[in-house]
């Protein structure tokens, strides 16, 4: 048998899984030894230990990474000395780029008392570079037995994982269910990891480090528990957890005195759990941990083979490493090499000095904000030694600066009034246009004229200050006019759309009690109240001088949605609209006499960004159309004709009405303001690829605080970190205060509060009055918002979502709790739930027995109460609301079956085959309302109810189709007719068929063996492209030879293929399987344009190598949690006794004749198709794994989720042409239904646009 060399130990996989670099770097400072001295010394220890001589390959035939020890004759050593007067600096840039180029198995560069070195980072941890430093000064600790080899060690440990205490072992490590906790990444990132590592420092004070080694003593515990209870808790308090997982860095040295002195990679992440009551303290937390880690170190030797269960390593999240050196100056890491993405260093030496460092990944984290975290951290201890015994909760995190409050805001001029400075334009620049309204285009003389006539008459009616007048007026020139008069007679407006529900209307009427209602000449005034028309209006005495308010008489009132199922009431003042449209024409630098573009709904005061600026600017208001504002091409037409100069928009609507237009003709010339929704990162790609000339910025603000109270000059190059919003507007004051109302500190959520002059007098009637409150330390008006954002490190707030139910639509903001009650009051309806999906609602309702109404008829009683954005898209009858395991509404289940109904109306069957196969399709799903078009997985189907319904039709219906044809054709149509045709389900497969001359997609399949996995991706690329696929074959993949699998895969596709590009695409490992393909079609004559990989690592190894039954519970784990089934503790528990020591074939015959695991898979079928599908799901991970990778000549394009650091080193390997990333921050299981994936893959598709598209990164 082949000799492939040692496995990795747990250790070196564990480094390995983090995308580690080449060489590990360190300098030491050897002061007082002579450099021949040095060499001298370094030479024998080369002979002396093999871990300094380990090389490390991938042979075929091996599943992973292989080591082997060279012998010392082989050994290249790069030795140098500087020549005198060598500046530091330069000779590590010189060494660093040496060794990149010449490979050595370690270099060691002598230059003024110090020592560079670098070895392979899988060779030596640190422990071992500071016994090496000791050893090269002459302290070597002499001892009657050399310490083990690590070649001896890694055998060692691999044979443990075959002892009679291996499965009890590993036991212990499933027992934790690691899987189900989550991980202490921090909120506040700025991407994803990319596998780098930096390093901020900051020096461990002695009095500090002298208190916790006291506290450790007396209460008879670790510094290490202590470092680490401290470090868990405050990383618990920023992400806001109780209860999470991270990682302790362990050296098991320090635990078998056969290991002392040994050379190698020792150090590895033992998992730790945070558990913190309400009532927890630093003591408690202390000591919780050490019995944690006593009883970790008893089985640390088994932890590799845990590691096959999915979702583990939410420990190499973050975590701590403590580390005693002889000298904390004497070793200094070059590169920063931890599995962990956030590592806290504690360096602690002999002399009483210590240090501490952050090690942490930079592509999710930057470095002023880890410098910030480091002080918080000694903050923190100095708070803790302080009440090691107080609850953590009561313990204060805020650094000192940060208690303090903001500055007053000093200097700012006074707000002018938006009426006089109106009718002051009018009288300097009457001709100028103030207001266009389609071909309707009114000056400032004629704007001031006509609503002094329109004031008047709202006077003679008897309205004045702080009386409400209801404007039920279309979207139109009428409706500003009337607003401005509203002013000009001292009252407050309360606009209303004669569109809107008239049972809606009647319910803000009713509440809001408004003194008049001014409405057009054809409607008929039905509401009771005192009315006046638009003609009456107009017609009526002109006002001698606008009626004097004070800053705290009513402007206007708005109405948004209301938890309770009535809208609410905003009330906003004029002092409050005046401090608005002055600070933001100052904020934003809004041009005078400019022309202003108004596309937002006039019942929202989004447009208030625009419309009372432009009046104090003497600019021109342009009241965009519903039809322009509503069609790409009518936007553009009207942007072309009457050129802005400002705009304000929602993102969203923004991104349709850009549509195909080139952008510079739908921006505009001056000022583009982003409000009512976070800004996305493809909006912000396009504007970055279009050069916008305009300035960019962002805005924020609930109604209740005047349209905005925080903006930021959007920064396009940094994506979406670049909106963070770091101004605050005017005289006003932003907190972030938690659940007991205390303000956070910086990278911690907390509920957005906003005091000052922009907060409003509060909801009319007071309803929701807990929202509005006094801010202690101005005695001003206090607003909770609900959104939920944290602070950055460079004082930016980033907002995070809601911490309630309310969501925005169109830049609409409402409460499902609203529609829901709306819903739950209609004949017939006994429970509703409404969740939100894209930009769309869907309704859920459980009726009265009996009852049945038709989804049409229900939406048509909600539009008499509710706005069309209210309305759901879909309105689904059920017999009972699902709920998950914890008994709450499962809301996944909802929408994927909504998704599926949505696309179409059951289609009854036609025919006998098509009616018997649907019958299996119900039966086997527990559903009874199916269709022929429905598809199988949308409707609750998984891989072992696919192999069931084969199984049905093989032995009900005597026909033989192949296990995976249902993967391929997933409706009972398509199945039929694919029945009918004597379809396969291997090798090739048309997904969606397109004629023409542009690149296809050939998708190829993973270890499942078949395409079910890109079906959301199908989707998404839509008709218009040519998707196919390449299934498994039943057999051939237990055969050596896999060229000849191969070739059969490149033989079941059609000739005529060959005059088309195709692109490969393969997800997870079926990576591996497009690269192995690539070169064996373009062999057979096939056009190869490119190779689309997936989210995967090709130099990852197959974890948990040597234990079969491992690695069968692992497979098992996740078919049961791709069916949504995952396996309970208990079960798993009993599973990994029952299939210790049993190779593959054998454990899946244990779990075939185990009657709860056919219960928990519902399987009832034969065992025969079970058990190939699991025997050929082991079959293809394990030959792909194994097989050696070639380098193609196709350009390669990658893709990875935020499950993998940086793999472009990885994939340029294997290809001798261009490499394009884009990183997505989304998981593994999600990637292929990320819309920004199948639009980047479709880009790339399209000749034209191809060879311009740039590489991106995507940040969070």
């Amino acid at each position: 048998m082949m000799d492939l060399g040692l496995t990795l130990t747990p250790a070196q996989k564990q480094l390995a899984e983090a995308n580690a670099q080449g060489y590990r770097w360190v300098r030491m400072a050897l002061a007082g030894t002579a450099p021949e001295r040095v060499e001298q010394r370094l030479r024998d220890l080369l002979n002396r230990h093999a871990a300094l001589r380990l090389r490390y390959q991938r042979p075929l035939g091996a599943t992973g990474l292989r080591q082997r020890v060279t012998e010392p004759g082989e050994l290249r050593l790069d030795w140098r000395q500087a020549a005198a007067g060598m500046d530091a600096a330069t000779w590590q840039r010189e060494a660093q780029a040496h060794c990149q180029a010449q490979q050595p198995d370690l270099l060691a560069w002598w230059c003024d008392q110090q020592l560079w070195l670098a070895l392979p980072t899988y060779s030596l941890d640190l422990r071992s570079f500071e016994q090496l430093r000791c050893e090269l000064l002459g302290n070597g600790v002499a001892g009657d037995d050399e310490p083990m080899q690590y070649s001896d060690y890694a055998e060692w440990i691999a044979g443990l994982q075959l002892d009679e205490d291996a499965e009890q072992g590993a036991q212990f490590w499933r027992n934790q269910a690691l899987q189900e906790v989550p991980g202490q990444r921090l909120i506040e990132r700025y991407g994803m990891a990319s596998g780098a590592r930096a390093c901020v420092q900051q020096t461990l004070e002695p009095a500090l480090r002298s208190a916790v080694q006291a506290l450790a003593e007396a209460e008879a515990l670790g510094v290490e528990p202590l470092a680490l209870a401290a470090w868990g808790a405050l990383l618990s308090r920023l992400n806001g957890q109780r209860h999470a997982q991270m990682g302790l860095q362990h050296d098991p040295r320090d635990d078998y005195q056969e290991l002392q002195g040994a050379y190698g990679v020792f150090e590895q992440t033992l998992p730790m759990q945070v558990h913190l009551s309400e009532h927890a303290s630093w003591l408690s937390l202390a000591r919780q941990l050490a019995r944690q880690l006593e009883n970790a170190v008893l089985w640390q030797e088994y932890l590799g083979q845990a590691e096959l269960l999915p979702e583990w390593r939410a420990s190499y999240q973050a975590g701590l490493r403590m580390q005693q050196v002889s000298e904390v100056q004497g070793l200094q890491a070059l590169s920063f090499d931890t599995p962990m993405e956030l590592q806290l260093h504690w360096l602690l030496d002999e002399s009483g000095q210590g240090q501490l460092a952050l090690v942490y990944d930079s592509g999710l984290y930057r470095r002023e904000q880890m410098q910030l975290l480091l002080r918080r951290y000694v903050h923190w201890l100095g708070q803790l030694l302080q009440a090691p015994q107080a609850p953590l909760d009561s313990l204060d995190a805020l650094l000192a600066e940060e208690a303090q409050p903001a500055a007053a805001v000093e200097g700012l001029p006074a707000d002018e009034d938006i009426v006089e400075r109106l009718r002051a334009h009018a009288r300097n620049q009457p001709d100028s246009p103030a207001l266009r309204d389609g071909q309707q285009v009114l000056s400032y003389a004629e704007l001031d004229e006509l609503s002094d006539r329109v004031a008047g008459s709202l006077q003679q009616a008897g309205v004045g200050p702080d009386q409400v007048v209801a404007l039920l007026l279309p979207r139109s020139a009428q409706m500003l006019v009337a607003m401005l008069a509203c002013f000009k007679a001292g009252a407050a407006y309360l606009p209303l759309d004669p569109a809107q529900p008239p049972l809606r209307l009647l319910s803000i009427l009713d509440d809001a009690k408004p003194a008049l209602l001014l409405h057009l000449d054809e409607l008929t005034s039905t509401y009771g109240l005192p009315s006046l028309t638009w003609a009456q209006a107009i017609d009526g005495p002109a006002l001698s001088a606008p009626v004097a308010t004070a800053g705290q008489h009513l402007a206007y009132v708005l109405y948004t949605s209301g938890t309770s199922g009535k809208p609410k009431g905003v009330q906003i003042e004029q002092g409050q609209l005046r401090h608005y449209a002055n600070q933001i024409t100052r904020a934003l630098d809004l041009p005078a006499g400019a022309h202003y573009g108004l596309v937002s709904s006039l019942l929202a005061d989004l447009g208030n960004t625009v419309l009372y600026p432009a009046w104090l600017q003497g600019g021109c208001v342009h009241l965009l159309s519903q039809a322009s504002v509503t069609d790409a091409q009518a936007f553009a037409d009207e942007l072309r004709e009457h050129p802005l100069d400002v705009l304000k928009i929602v993102p969203s609507h923004l991104e349709a009405l850009i549509g195909e237009h080139p952008l510079e003709g739908v921006l505009p010339r001056q000022v583009l303001v982003l409000g009512g929704e976070a800004v996305g990162e493809s909006l912000l790609a396009r504007l970055a690829q279009a050069g916008a000339g305009c300035r960019l910025y962002n805005h924020y603000g609930p109604s209740e605080t005047t349209v905005g109270v925080l903006w930021r000059a959007i920064d396009i190059e940094q994506g979406v970190s670049g909106t963070a919003l770091n101004q605050v507007l005017g005289n006003n004051r932003i907190c972030l205060l938690d659940e007991q109302q205390r303000p956070v500190p910086c990278g911690q959520a907390g509920e957005l509060c906003v005091a000052g002059a922009s907060v409003g007098r509060g909801y009319l009637g007071n309803v929701g009055g807990a929202a509005f409150g006094v801010d202690p330390l101005s005695g001003a008006r206090l607003y909770r918002t609900g959104d939920l954002a944290l602070r950055q490190a460079d004082g930016a707030l980033r907002i995070l979502g809601r911490n309630d139910q309310q969501v925005k639509i169109r830049g609409f903001r409402l409460e499902l709790a609203e529609v829901e009650h709306a819903l739950r009051g209609l004949p017939g309806v006994q429970q509703a739930a409404v969740l939100l999906d894209g930009e769309r609602l869907l309704a859920f309702i459980v009726e009265d027995e009996g009852q049945s109404r038709a989804a049409n008829l229900l939406r048509d009683d909600l539009a008499r109460q509710l706005p069309d954005y209210m309305l759901p898209a879909g309105i689904f009858a059920l017999k009972s609301l699902p709920l998950n395991s914890n008994g709450k509404l499962d809301r996944q289940a909802l929408l994927e079956r909504a998704r599926q109904r949505l696309q179409g109306a059951r289609v009854a069957p036609v025919g006998e085959l098509e009616s018997a196969v649907l019958e299996i399709w119900c039966r086997v799903l527990g559903v009874e309302d199916l269709g022929v078009t429905d598809n199988f997985f949308a409707m609750g189907g998984h891989s072992l109810a696919a192999i069931k319904v084969v199984a049905l039709i093989r032995e009900q219906l005597g026909l033989n189709p192949p296990t995976n044809l249902l993967f391929e054709r997933q409706t009972v149509r398509e199945l039929v007719q694919s029945l009918d045709q004597g379809a396969s389900g291997e090798g090739w497969q048309v997904l969606n068929e397109v004629a023409g001359e542009t690149p296809a997609v050939l998708l190829v399949h993973g270890a499942q063996g078949h395409l079910q996995a890109y079906r959301a991706l199908i989707e998404q690329l839509g008709e218009q492209q040519a998707v196919y696929g390449l299934a498994a074959f039943a057999d051939g993949w237990q055969e050596a030879d896999l060229d000849a699998l191969l070739q059969r895969y490149v033989q079941s596709m059609p000739a005529s293929l060959k005059q088309r590009p195709l692109v490969l695409l393969g997800w997870s490992l079926a990576s591996r399987l497009a690269l192995l393909l690539t070169p064996h079609l373009q062999a057979a004559g096939f056009d190869v344009q490119a190779l689309a990989v997936v989210d995967h690592d090709p130099q990852r190894s197959l974890a948990g190598e040597g234990d079969e039954g491992g690695q069968l519970l692992a497979d098992l784990a996740f078919q049961c949690r791709s069916q949504s089934r995952p396996l309970g503790k208990s079960l798993r528990e009993r599973l990994g006794r029952q299939l210790a020591d049993c190779d593959y074939a054998e454990g899946v015959t244990r779990l075939l004749a185990d009657a709860e695991v056919r219960e928990h898979l519902q399987w009832d079928g034969a065992d025969a198709e079970l058990q190939a599908m699991l025997v050929r799901y082991r079959a293809i991970k394990t030959r792909l794994y194994e097989q050696a990778l070639p380098a193609v000549e196709v350009p390669i394009w990658l893709w990875r989720g935020n499950a993998h650091g940086d793999l472009r080193a990885q994939w340029q390997a294997h290809t001798r042409n261009t490499l394009r990333d884009l990183s997505l921050d989304v998981g593994h299981h999600a990637l292929l239904a990320e819309p920004r994936l199948s639009a980047d893959l479709l880009s790339l598709l399209a000749p034209s646009i191809a060879p311009q598209h740039q590489a991106e990164k995507v940040p969070n």
